[in-house]
Order: C-alpha cells, then sequence, then structure tokens
C-alpha cells in the first residue's frame, strides 16, 4: 500500500539550500520550497501543510511575522532554520518547536520533522479520543 507522504514547506531564501532541502527531504516527503513569505502564505492559503522549516530572516526579517501569524492560527508544526545562535528564544517563544542552527544535516531534519509529526499526530489522536 503506497501511503501519502507528508507535506513540508521549506522557506529560504537560499536557491542552493532550498535544492539540497528539497533533495534530501524529498525521499520521505513531499517538498514545497519557497523563496519568500508572500510564496509562503499563499502556499499556507491552498494547501493542508504537515509541517514547515522557516528561515525567519527571509525577506529582511519579514519570515519572524509570518512565524507570528502561524502560531496564532495553530498551523502546521514549526522548525526554525536560522543562521544567528542568539534568536533561538525568540523562534521558540513564537511557536516553533525546534530551532537548528546553520549550517544543518539533512539527517538533522528528518529527525526533527520526523518528531514533529509524530507529536503532531500524536496531539490529534488524543483530540479525537477526547471528542468520542
Amino acid at each position: 500500500m503506497d501511503l501519502k507522504k507528508p507535506i513540508v514547506l521549506v522557506l529560504d531564501e537560499d536557491l542552493l539550500a532550498l535544492e539540497l532541502y528539497s533533495r534530501e527531504l524529498g525521499e520521505s516527503y513531499q517538498v514545497i520550497t519557497c523563496e519568500s513569505v508572500a510564496e509562503t502564505r499563499r502556499h499556507l492559503k491552498e494547501k493542508l501543510l504537515d509541517a514547515m522549516i522557516i528561515e525567519p530572516a527571509v525577506n529582511d526579517g519579514e519570515g519572524w511575522l509570518l512565524l507570528n501569524e502561524i502560531h496564532a492560527s495553530h498551523n502546521p508544526p514549526l522548525v526554525v532554520l536560522c543562521s544567528v545562535e542568539d534568536d533561538r528564544k525568540v523562534g521558540l517563544e513564537r511557536g516553533a518547536l525546534a530551532y537548528v542552527v546553520k549550517p544543518v544535516l539533512p539527517t538533522e531534519l528528518h529527525t526533527l520533522l520526523d518528531q514533529s509529526l509524530a507529536k503532531r499526530f500524536a496531539n490529534n489522536a488524543q483530540r479525537l479520543e477526547k471528542g468520542k
């Protein structure tokens, strides 16, 4: 039986990084890559995403505003991928389940995504069970 791959959106302005993430994560996930916050917002409206990886410094820091929006609307689990260690606390306060400083190994991203998705599915199952 062929199960549908979870959909993961990756937002980063670095085209080489997007290509790497898409290639490395593509075996386990359906990967959508975005270079801008506007493009990401469009995908958030059009698709049901299972997880997101966001570089908040995109578009001169507009990605931080996007983190606020996603956190406020209870959208998919977030992994913040940033080149600045000092922003870790801010990223976690804005709803990220994990904060990773670049460069990051694809295996680490796989692990974080697997953990984030497992947590999300467990929470959904708990909610369904309580509703019975």
